[in-house]
């Protein structure tokens, strides 16, 4: 059993203390820096000072207070390794399920035969609710695929969001998080339905509750449950989710060799990891045209529309740049979000509205139409997995101009089919721009070979045999 220390004995120390108690455990205790504490207890815990932990004797120490950034550098300091202090919010819950799941969860149920599907069920995962994100839409497409195939299936999906949007290529299941109790009823409500589907196999696609939920599943039901973690985004929470529940993971997907190589160095067994590609529309003669010289440019965004991880602010400074140069142009925004109404306040205020057209959510079908008007496709992203987006619009003839993100380089190579700016570099995007709009002829050139890019590796993919192999390769080992 792991020795766990909380590092601040504060209302933040509480909620943590709260969630174990729910599993009937406890931290050993909790160190503080206030010297009134020393000797006390809070919540039933002891409070100790920092010289608690220069013995060693522990496995990890957890940062449970305000000031986190100090106590964790305070740690570093003391001399405590850093891959033992548990700083962050998803980082902490994360090894907290796991050490609830190795230590207080019961286990090894058997359930009799006679209840068992005689073929798997694929479960998907959509832990962020039913909306039209990236991840989402490569979700709904395989599920239509797996479907044709005659493969059974449900969507696990969950109240994470307000945003309403039905896909019923399969039945699902909504987790409504907010009316439960705690982290405990979470967890067994998954597993409970989890349990309703066996023999599964679960695509999971984010690092949380669904995805903790089924590892769970697969200890308590051995030989009923297979997991598929897919690798979305290059973020640090799915590399340790991953790397720290390997051994319940029978298959990791990789969307980019950046994604491959960063999961193989946090620990994930390369014999699991498998790289992935997915579908997007793509004709094998692209029939479209470019603007031409004296006409505005037209730049197309399609995808969520936020601060967080997409940075859409960005598109308007990049606006305004465009405008301060006397660039013709008009900015197509396709897509939601929780800067949506924000933004296109701004684009008032701005006096941009004859250059920044709003368009809100587009069916998923009228998407190779939406990038077909469009000459170049931008992205300002901090972080990506692999944008479909990207490819979709690449597909269509749109020139990439995208940040050098995890996947860019995947699809995009610069200046032949496209250009890769630094991650904020606002005028290396302008001046990609207007380098594009004073060379149509090389615009369309590149577009072509965008289109190309995409049009060849599609030809080269198999994505039935692929899943086909992949599904039967996990039932028969």
């Amino acid at each position: 059993m792991w020795k766990i220390y909380f590092f601040g004995a504060g209302k933040k120390g509480k909620y943590w203390v709260k969630f174990l108690k729910e599993f009937n455990m406890a931290p050993e205790g909790f160190i503080d820096n206030n010297q009134l504490l020393w000797g006390s207890s809070y919540e039933g815990v002891p409070v100790y000072a920092p010289d608690r932990l220069n013995a060693g004797v522990f496995d990890y120490v957890a940062v449970t207070c305000n000031a986190g950034e100090v106590i964790f550098w305070q740690l570093l300091e003391m001399g405590i390794e850093e891959d033992r202090i548990l700083f962050g919010y998803h980082r902490l819950k994360n090894y907290l399920f796991y050490f609830v799941a190795k230590s207080s969860m019961p286990g090894g149920f058997i359930i009799p035969e006679s209840a068992v599907r005689p073929k798997p069920r694929v479960l998907f995962d959509l832990q962020n609710g039913m909306v039209l994100g990236g991840v989402e839409a490569w979700v709904y497409g395989l599920a239509g695929q797996l479907k044709q195939q005659g493969v059974e299936g449900a969507y696990l999906t969950t109240d994470n969001t307000v945003e309403a949007f039905v896909d019923k290529t399969y039945p699902s299941h909504l987790f409504r998080y907010l009316e439960y109790m705690g982290e405990k009823e979470i967890i067994e409500s998954s597993v409970r339905v989890i349990a309703e589907n066996l023999p599964c196999t679960i695509i999971c696609n984010f690092p949380q509750y669904i995805f903790w939920s089924a590892c769970i599943a697969k200890m308590r039901y051995p030989g009923q449950v297979r997991i598929i973690a897919v690798q979305h985004n290059d973020d640090k929470a799915y590399y340790e989710a991953y790397a720290l529940w390997c051994k319940y993971i029978d298959r990791c997907l990789a969307i980019s060799m950046d994604i491959e190589e960063k999961l193989a160095a946090y620990g994930v067994d390369r014999d699991k990891m498998m790289s992935i590609g997915w579908y997007v529309s793509c004709d094998k003669t692209l029939c479209r045209s470019w603007s031409k010289e004296g006409f505005p440019i037209q730049i197309g965004y399609a995808g969520r529309v936020t601060v967080t991880q997409k940075r859409v602010d960005l598109l308007l400074e990049i606006a305004l740049k465009l405008k301060e140069k006397n660039i013709r142009f008009c900015l197509n925004i396709a897509g939601t979000g929780n800067y949506a109404e924000i933004m296109d306040r701004r684009v008032q205020e701005e006096g941009l509205c004859s250059y920044v057209n709003m368009i809100g959510c587009i069916a998923r079908g009228k998407i190779p139409d939406f990038w077909k008007k469009q000459d170049i496709m931008v992205s300002c992203s901090e972080w990506e997995g692999h944008s479909i987006s990207q490819s979709e619009a690449m597909a269509a003839g749109a020139v990439p101009v995208v940040t050098d993100v995890s996947g860019a380089r995947d699809d995009v190579a610069d200046r032949y089919n496209g250009f890769v700016v630094p991650v904020g570099d606002l005028d290396a995007f302008t001046d990609t721009i207007c380098f594009l709009y004073h060379n149509r002829g090389k615009m369309e050139q590149m577009g072509k070979h965008a289109h190309e890019t995409v049009y060849k590796r599609q030809k080269e993919m198999d994505e039935k045999a692929f899943w086909d192999r992949l599904l039967g390769e996990m039932w028969n080992h």
